[in-house]
């Protein structure tokens, strides 16, 4: 898995410019992880004056610090593994250590600091991410104290408890966030009843649409009078079995969507004009051992480089709607110029051979 932590659905306004999150949110809180263990580290030098300090050392700590988060702004980070941010908080809690070595008297007043460390790790880092940190976090943390005796070991494994948990529990929070916006992404996306794309879902796939693949729309057949006579559930089931058959003979690289109503758009990512009169034929099989008495009717559009694809949706409904026109339960395929659409498939009748998909 590759790093890219970007949040899509964050629009609450940031005090830092976006060049600041290059490489994505994880990244970008990473450098001020960084930057903030310099600037604790300052603070409690104005506040508490100690009487020992190592100005050139801090001088080069700052330095160092400054290059690194320079450095992260060329670095490759979505190329990496999400592990890869794990350097953020071990780089800050190392720096806590030669702080306080520059600066004995601040020995146990920045340790605060490493909650931070962790709940960065539970927010970014994969899960269990904090047993990893624990073994350098508990290192640096003795090397922030000026000894370390019995009683301070023993709070130091309460301490570390307390991190892991920290950690583990924004993690589980991260997850279930992270799961229910994509839960939200995929239902502002799907039809319900169906279980194909809505309009929504139809309006990206077909932004991807590319020369060479095939644009279907279908419409069933008499659909109005089936519910005026069988009432709207029987309908509501007639589209969920058709959706669901369609779906059973698209590829996984195929999509489909509910535009509206009865009708369904299909984009076929198959390279030639062809395969889509082969998946007519395979469906409308399906369908009637599926649903039998429930027919379609279907316009096919070949999409080109010098066409926009809506304008291949509109020639593929003109298709459906010369179906329509011509007695229903066919497929029709339209042209692409000025010649006149034509029947590939009527009722059972299924010739590829003798009326090929021309464009």
């Amino acid at each position: 898995m590759l790093l890219d932590h970007d949040d899509d659905a964050q629009t609450a306004p940031r005090l830092l410019p976006g060049w600041w999150w290059r490489g994505g949110d994880a990244v970008g809180y990473g450098r001020l992880l960084g930057l903030g263990s310099l600037l604790i580290s300052g603070l409690a030098l104005l506040l508490l004056h100690p009487a020992q300090v190592h100005w050139d050392q801090l001088g080069v700590l700052a330095g160092f610090h400054l290059v690194a988060v320079w450095l992260s702004f060329a670095l490759p980070w979505r190329r990496w593994s999400p592990w890869a941010l794990v350097a953020f908080p071990v780089t800050s809690m190392a720096a806590l250590v030669l702080v306080t070595d520059a600066a004995p008297g601040l020995a146990g007043v920045t340790v605060a600091y490493f909650v931070l460390c962790f709940a960065y790790t539970g927010l970014f880092l994969p899960a269990h991410g904090s047993w990893v940190l624990l073994v350098p976090a508990v290192a640096t943390y003795f090397g922030t104290l000026r000894a370390v005796t019995p009683e301070l070991a023993v709070r130091t494994v309460f301490v570390a408890a307390a991190w892991v948990v920290l950690a583990g529990l924004l993690n589980r929070l991260q997850t279930r966030q992270l799961a229910l916006i994509g839960q939200l992404r995929a239902d502002n996306l799907t039809d319900p009843l169906t279980g194909l794309a809505n309009r929504r879902g139809m309006e990206v796939f077909l932004a991807e649409a590319e020369p060479g693949d095939v644009l279907i729309v279908f419409d069933l057949d008499n659909f109005k009078r089936l519910n005026d006579e069988h009432g709207h559930a029987a309908g509501d089931v007639v589209l969920q079995t058709f959706g669901r058959v369609l779906t059973q003979q698209l590829r996984t690289r195929d999509r489909a969507a509910r535009s509206g109503g009865e009708e369904v758009v299909v984009l076929l990512r198959c390279g030639e004009s062809r395969c889509g009169q082969t998946v007519t034929h395979r469906f409308r099989e399906a369908l009637a051992l599926a649903c039998p008495g429930v027919t379609f009717s279907a316009g096919m559009a070949l999409v080109t480089a010098d066409r926009p694809v809506q304008e291949v949706l509109e020639a593929a409904d003109r298709a459906m709607y010369s179906a329509k026109h011509a007695g229903r339960d066919q497929v029709w395929v339209s042209t692409g110029d000025d010649r006149p659409d034509y029947c590939v498939h009527r009722h059972a009748e299924y010739t590829p051979e003798a009326t090929p998909v021309g464009v």
